[in-house]
């Protein structure tokens, strides 16, 4: 924009403060007490601070910048994250984090508004370097472009876009409690489903279908029928008591009776090639849903040797049991040949019998999530037993019911996705409606202008003056920061 209002200046960043020089610091040299912030403690596009940890409760051991009261703390890794705060006391930070110092021609609040604007976040993510850990380095940083207003003006924008934002903060913070809700909502319907409750007019209306207990006993049968074909010795197949029924027509028994198979992943780490077949990985889990983005490939020597247990097929549950994303279930969409990576297990069911989308639904559902809480082991690496997960409890309605069970869950569902994708029109509205907020302010159009006002021009004159006048800097005394 080249029409900027009268005492307006367009500059870089570099030309009002200084961008990318910081005070480092050694871990001996920090007070334990002294607050330590990381990259993680910022929540993204909100610059809510999400935790507030001190250095011995971090106990980190690399270097870090430190910063004072009324710094702008500006996060220079992944900068598409737009995560930038004013510190509210003195500091550390990881050197991912740059503190800027306002001084006497820029506002903190002035600056802290421009890094959240658009054309500050669009120039950023052009120059930054690095393709899986992009940042702003120093020398981009310093040529980003810059809005300078008189330091009066500044002061004046700053006041009216925190009125502004103040009521979209609290828009947001209705609007936040909507996913908790929704996942709520979905999960009491869950519950109902698997309580029997969901399906209690249905069964009314239908009373001389196939009971859980014949369904058990045919499959008993047919597995018995199929071992023998394979002239393998069966399983004992465990039938429930008749203490644990839900109901009359349903039973209670394990998932190793129920299913088809179940296979855990090979105990190897896949040798990863640029192209081949695919081997999924959990972090392309979501619950009812495998992502098939961010694909990773093994040859097809590898794929033979990770399918040799079991070659997974569509409608395969695919459940992961250890690591960071624990006891989520989905399912192998069709017309994909992939092989299994770690941490997860494969289970196939029979649909004469058991339906895949039924059983997704129930891993899924707190039902199992809660048990699985109380299964998890291990500390440095938490994770499930294979064989606590075959002898998870599972409800069986008889095969009629669970597609019943399905069509009645999927159709709330849906409603509730309807209501999830009102929640994402209103939270990308508050988006632009808070970049239009500060598309005007920095078009100087949010507040009047006053002719009497220092210009820009000045405060940039007066700014490298005091630049050109200042000592060579010294070497700076770390045991100013140690604890005495």
């Amino acid at each position: 924009m080249s029409n900027l209002p009268k005492g307006w200046i367009k500059c870089q960043l570099g030309d009002v403060v200084e961008y990318g020089k910081t005070n480092k610091v050694e871990p001996i040299n920090i007070p334990e007490n002294a607050w330590m912030l990381e990259l993680e403690d910022i929540e993204k596009d909100t610059s809510k601070l999400l935790k507030r940890l001190s250095f011995s409760e971090r106990l980190s051991k690399s270097t870090k910048n430190y910063f004072k009261k009324g710094d702008v703390l500006y996060g220079k890794l992944r900068p598409y994250l737009n995560k930038v705060i004013i510190a509210d006391q003195d500091g550390f930070c990881t050197t991912e984090i740059v503190p800027i110092n306002p001084n006497s021609i820029v506002d903190g609040w002035y600056l802290f508004y421009w890094f959240k604007y658009s054309e500050f976040l669009k120039y950023v993510e052009s120059v930054s370097h690095g393709i899986q850990m992009p940042r702003l380095g120093t020398e981009a940083g310093l040529k980003a472009p810059f809005r300078l207003a008189p330091l009066a003006e500044q002061k004046r924008i700053v006041t009216k876009l925190d009125n502004l934002f103040a009521h979209t903060r609290r828009a947001r913070q209705e609007l936040d409690h909507i996913p908790k809700l929704i996942e709520r909502y979905k999960q009491a319907i869950l519950s109902a489903a698997f309580r029997s409750d969901l399906t209690a007019d249905w069964r009314k209306e239908n009373p001389n279908i196939e009971t859980a207990a014949e369904l058990l006993i045919r499959i008993y049968k047919e597995k018995l029928q199929k071992y023998e074909e394979k002239s393998k010795k069966s399983k004992k197949i465990v039938l429930s008591n008749d203490k644990d029924y839900v109901i009359e027509s349903w039973k209670y028994t394990t998932l190793e009776t129920i299913a088809e198979e179940i296979v855990d992943c090979p105990h190897s780490t896949p040798k990863w090639v640029k192209d081949g077949f695919i081997c999924v990985r959990t972090t392309q889990f979501e619950r009812f849903k495998l992502k098939m983005d961010n694909l990773r490939y093994v040859s097809q020597e590898t794929f033979q040797e990770r399918i040799l247990r079991l070659k997974p097929q569509a409608g395969d549950i695919l459940y992961s049991r250890e690591g960071g994303i624990l006891g989520i279930a989905c399912q192998i969409p069709p017309n994909v040949e992939l092989c299994l990576g770690q941490r997860m297990m494969l289970i196939r069911c029979n649909d004469n019998w058991l339906s895949g989308e039924y059983l997704t639904m129930l891993l899924n559902s707190e039902i199992i999530l809660s048990k699985v809480k109380d299964l998890i082991t291990g500390t440095a690496s938490p994770h499930l037993n294979v064989g606590d997960v075959k002898s998870f409890e599972i409800p069986l309605p008889p095969v009629l019911e669970q597609q019943e069970i399905i069509k009645r869950v999927k159709n709330y569902f849906q409603a509730i996705d309807r209501l999830e994708q009102e929640y994402q029109k209103a939270m990308k509205f508050l988006d632009r409606l808070e970049q239009s907020t500060l598309a005007k302010a920095f078009r100087g159009e949010i507040v009047p202008q006053d002719p009497n006002d220092e210009p820009a021009s000045i405060l940039l004159e007066r700014i490298q003056k005091e630049r050109e006048n200042q000592p060579k800097p010294k070497k700076r005394q770390l045991s100013l920061f140690k604890e005495k």
